[in-house]
């Protein structure tokens, strides 16, 4: 066939496709794609729309595996391999797309860009060294600070010991940088104040936290009113049970709770089993909740089945097969509803913390999702938590689910204790069957000290701020 007439005639199949997966007929969307990908394997609409096909499946090793194929296809093309190293990092891929970056910049010379970008992906499967020189390369490369946050993400690579480390000077040059844009000047000052904490500069860090929360705040509104509405509304809702459990021997862990009140720590240490999976922030469950309730469809038992067949598939994915598949997006405490009605089975881990310690580690963080935009002012943060409050001895008072309360103060004291009561609440064997597998990638807000050894120097940290950040004493120690 010549050249032309195979094009015109890949370009008509392509069309079909793309028509069939706007009509959700995904089956002969794949059917369709796969064979013209089989003749002409460098087609890129064809292999894309594939990918994410696959995605929205929750089939990700294939997913990825497709996107990184046709990146080696073209040679690790710079530009191509940072439109492949988002997407199979977006999967949850982090290792494929940690080798895609590496393998890309061993062939080529980079954007700083994709230097930041390759950096990120370091420091998310643990290696920090590596992201760091990622970051200073990019740095060194002119990487455009207003848009990409490197900064920031640079002084989570490692601890400081001296207010003489040359990131001091590259943190509050960029601080005091009046014509920086202020949400990045932001980005920075959190770093910078990271750093001051790790040298015990508390004062210091106090003030440059104070300066970079109000240039958040300024630009990222959150309103009381609408999260109080938010949480009466949940309260009011009532869904449709599912009638078979899909499947019977699916056992999703939910570990939620108030963000920075150890949920990443806890759901690591959990799935160091042979048969758990831990999925991260999946984000999976929230999509579904909002999706039902905007329609209406709490009620629909059908819609709730589906639903559950949904998140199962994303849950589950199309790894190695296990028992419990672990969801540490802390933020599902809002939709413990829709949890239970989908899979009565699930066990919710509630984790707590020391309320001032909390909001203090709330207030130091720089949240990368408008969700937590309420994060950057203390009185909000004070009426967040009362609507979790309010929304979980509701849940605790009318739903049927299994819940564990864990506290961060005793699990980080005593971790064993701690790690048997959790796995005598899930129902896993006693031991880590697991322990020599490598560590789940962590992209969420404690990407840094999720990766640490378990320590106790966070408890009552916020007594070192209290001369500075009298708000703090405010905040009551426990529900």
């Amino acid at each position: 066939m010549p050249i032309a007439a195979a094009s015109n005639t890949a370009d008509a199949e392509f069309a079909l496709a793309r028509k069939l997966w706007e009509q959700s007929d995904v089956v002969r969307c794949e059917t369709i794609l796969r064979d013209l990908l089989a003749r002409e394997p460098g087609h890129e609409n064809a292999t894309w729309l594939l990918a994410k096909l696959l995605q929205t499946q929750g089939q990700l090793d294939a997913a990825s595996a497709t996107v990184f194929e046709w990146c080696r296809m073209h040679d690790f093309h710079p530009q191509h391999s940072q439109r492949g190293a988002e997407f199979i990092q977006q999967c949850h891929r982090q290792g494929l797309a940690d080798k895609l970056c590496e393998d890309t910049l061993a062939r080529h010379p980079t954007s700083a860009a994709f230097l930041a970008l390759a950096g990120h992906v370091a420091r998310e499967v643990g290696d920090f060294a590596r992201a760091r020189a990622r970051y200073l390369a990019a740095l060194d490369a002119n990487v455009d600070l207003d848009r990409i946050f490197v900064l920031g993400a640079l002084a989570h690579t490692l601890r400081y010991e001296s207010a003489g480390h040359a990131d001091f000077v590259r943190f509050t040059t960029h601080f005091a940088d009046s014509d920086a844009a202020p949400r990045a000047r932001a980005a920075t000052g959190f770093g910078l104040a990271k750093a001051y904490d790790d040298i015990g500069d508390f004062r210091s860090a106090a003030r440059i936290l104070r300066e970079a929360n109000a240039l958040v705040h300024a630009q990222q509104s959150w309103s009381s009113s609408d999260w109080q509405k938010f949480v009466a509304q949940r309260m009011s809702e009532r869904v449709a049970p599912v009638r078979v459990a899909i499947p019977a021997d699916f056992v999703p862990v939910f570990v939620l709770g108030l963000p920075r009140t150890g949920t990443t720590l806890t759901a690591t240490r959990i799935a160091r089993n042979a048969r758990a999976r831990d999925r991260g922030e999946l984000r999976t469950l929230r999509f579904i909740a909002e999706q039902l309730i905007a329609g209406e469809h709490l009620q629909d038992a059908n819609a709730i089945e589906e639903a559950a067949a949904l998140y199962f598939a994303h849950a589950r994915q199309d790894d190695a097969p296990a028992t419990w598949y672990i969801d540490q997006d802390p933020l599902n405490f809002r939709y413990l509803h829709v949890i239970a009605a989908m899979f009565p089975q699930a066990r919710i881990v509630l984790c707590r913390r020391d309320r001032r310690d909390t909001a203090l580690s709330l207030w130091c963080q720089d949240f990368a999702h408008e969700d937590c935009g309420f994060a950057y002012d203390f009185a909000d943060i004070a009426g967040y938590m009362a609507g979790f409050d309010e929304l979980v001895t509701h849940w605790q008072r009318t739903l049927s689910i299994s819940i564990h309360v864990c506290d961060y103060e005793d699990f980080v004291a005593d971790p064993d204790a701690a790690l048997a009561g959790l796995r005598g609440f899930i129902g896993m064997p006693s031991t880590e069957t697991g322990a020599g597998e490598p560590a789940a990638p962590i992209n969420s807000s404690s990407i840094w000290q999720a990766r640490q050894p378990v320590y106790t120097r966070s408890v009552g940290r916020w007594r070192a701020y209290a001369p500075f950040i009298p708000e703090l004493m405010s905040f009551p120690s426990r529900l």
